[in-house]
């Protein structure tokens, strides 16, 4: 078989389209149906290649390619810091678009082989084995990804479950099972898309295959003047199977299968987003309010010589009634430690003149690694006494480079507020992380941020998923990005962007830790997708001889278990005929 051949239309034109919707997909551009359709083109074009054919090879690489350059465009600007647009920062986003590119091929190399082996001449049967069959490239995909994203430096970027922050039914189901969830029910979706056109298609080469043969039975025939009449044998749906069979065929047909998950999903997602005030059933206005503590946040911008202004600004807050005030991320540097002594000194007096929660952040050099620094957080209560103190435990990859990672630790400090925690910046985009949250109920995560360039928007969405994930209310402070702040159930409280200065105040609700399942288990779903891969790879790549030997003993056992049950069920009548 050679390994090149001329291309059809249809194979230069598909992968220029999932391109366009790769672009559009996860990243700065999100449009969120997007994925699904890149999804469902993607599988389209792999299962006409053939995933196994030499001639594939190319081909493959070809899509692997546009994948990748459409990942790269969707995340191009990611690394520009100033105003000047840099082609060079463009490299890395290609490169990492194109190693996404090859786990999604890897995953529907299995789903197709799956099918293929298990189903070769019945691919759209309706049934369990029909059913499953849909269930292995979902799976695949969140496993490969959730292995990307425990060991990634840069965490959950790229996931596709980003895309559907619009679909806010679909962002609850996060509180199940975090994004593994959400992305498994778009891999499935695009799936199940695939399914239904290459059905329809198939429909309609039979129905045209059809009309031929009877276009050539009402034909005469030279050999014969007597008309031939088709004759049609009717079979009864109990002669092709039993009523179980049947049953099951119609119990796990996939499409409605999906539907009715997906519409589980939706209902549970709408259900839990509007009761968030608890106002099931008509309960008033006056039954339902949530004290709030004013929360307010000074933006700086890492300049010593706008220490004051930061300060001023921290005193008028004070004054005019908020009672936790944080500073974004590395508001200032400090070079030794009397330095950050004298920053704590000042911070404490205000915490005790105003009786308020302050937290102050700053870089702090490392004396013993010249140019190195820490991304420093602490927290000083109403007496002036530390809550805690912070590291940035997860510094964000190709930019902190000089920036020593802190303990994989998140801090927690109860107060008469409730159990406030702390994570700065790109903490949030590592869920495994940010699950310390959840299991050990913060209700307030305090979080200072800076961001750059296009990304701030992004970024704030991204993070707000962690609220829901794991109950608590997220309060950020973003310098050079959006300030916002989200309840448990992702409803928006206050939104202000800001640049290198400013404040933003927010009324944060006295909510307590909303428990959540995702809080409870964590992301056993992803675990699960991964026990399932590993078996279905390990089922496809058997040889033929052993599979048919491993097929046997199932069915064996299955048939003795089924004639165990059908002589129980016997017994009876022999019982009465004896009597």
């Amino acid at each position: 078989m050679a390994l090149i051949s001329v291309p059809s239309l249809a194979a230069v034109l598909i992968p220029l389209v999932v391109l366009v919707t790769t672009m559009f997909g996860p990243g700065l551009l999100q449009t969120s149906p997007m994925p699904y359709l890149s999804i469902a083109l993607t599988l389209g074009y792999l299962d006409r290649l053939g995933p196994w054919s030499r001639a594939s090879i190319f081909p493959t690489l070809y899509l692997i390619l546009a994948i990748g350059v459409g990942s790269g465009f969707a995340y191009a600007g990611m690394l520009q810091m100033g105003d000047e647009w840099i082609a060079s920062d463009m490299g890395p986003m290609f490169a990492i678009g194109i190693g996404a590119g090859v786990l999604q091929v890897l995953a529907f190399f299995t789903h197709l082989a799956w099918q293929h082996r298990f189903l070769p001449q019945e691919r759209f049967q309706e049934g369990a084995r029909a059913l499953l069959a849909t269930l292995v490239g979902p799976a695949v995909w969140v496993a490969l990804f959730t292995v990307v994203y425990a060991v990634s430096p840069i965490g959950s970027y790229g996931s596709i479950a980003y895309s559907q922050y619009q679909f806010e039914p679909l962002v609850q189901w996060a509180s199940v099972s975090g994004i593994s969830g959400i992305e498994f029910l778009v891999v499935w979706a695009a799936v199940i898309i695939h399914r239904c056109w290459s059905r329809y298609a198939r429909n309609e080469s039979h129905l045209i295959d059809e009309a031929k043969s009877w276009t050539a039975l009402e034909t005469p025939s030279s050999s014969s003047s007597q008309e031939q009449v088709p004759t049609f044998q009717h079979h009864s749906s109990s002669s092709r199977s039993s009523t179980r069979r049947l049953v099951r065929r119609i119990l796990f047909a996939p499409t409605p299968t999906f539907l009715l998950v997906f519409l589980f999903v939706f209902i549970y997602g709408s259900m839990r987003f509007w009761n968030a005030t608890g106002t099931f059933f008509q309960k008033p206005l006056t039954s339902t309010m949530i004290p709030t503590v004013r929360t307010s946040c000074v933006i700086g911008n890492n300049d010593d010589s706008n220490m004051p202004l930061y300060l001023n600004q921290t005193h008028e807050l004070a004054q005019t009634g908020s009672k936790i005030i944080i500073w974004s991320e590395t508001a200032t540097t400090v070079n030794t430690i009397q330095e950050r002594d004298a920053l704590w000194a000042t911070a404490k007096n205000i915490s005790q003149t105003y009786g308020i929660i302050l937290g102050v952040t700053y870089a702090q050099a490392l004396e013993d690694r010249w140019g190195w620094t820490r991304n420093m957080y602490t927290l000083f209560d109403e007496q002036g006494n530390v809550l805690f103190e912070y590291q940035k435990a997860n510094p964000v990859a190709m930019v902190e480079t000089t920036v020593q990672a802190g303990p994989q630790v998140l801090p927690v400090a109860d107060t008469k507020y409730g159990r406030l925690g702390d994570a700065i910046c790109f903490d949030l985009d590592f869920p495994n992380f940010m699950a310390q949250g959840g299991h050990q109920e913060v209700d307030i995560l305090l979080q200072p941020s800076w961001t750059w360039g296009s990304i701030g928007r992004l970024e704030a969405m991204m993070q707000s998923f962690r609220a829901v994930e794991n109950g608590f209310t997220l309060f950020r402070c973003g310098s050079w990005a959006p300030s916002t702040a989200y309840d448990p159930y992702r409803q928006l409280l206050g939104y202000k962007e800001n640049l290198s200065e400013g404040t933003f105040t927010a009324e944060v609700p006295l909510r307590r830790h909303v428990k959540t399942i995702y809080s409870v288990i964590g992301n056993t779903w992803g675990y699960i997708c991964c026990a399932f891969a590993i078996l279905a790879v390990i089922l496809v790549l058997l040889p033929q001889r052993k599979l048919e030997d491993l097929s046997a003993k199932v069915q064996g056992a299955v048939g003795r278990r089924s004639r165990c049950e059908d002589s129980e069920a016997t017994l009876p009548e022999h019982g009465d005929q004896a009597a």
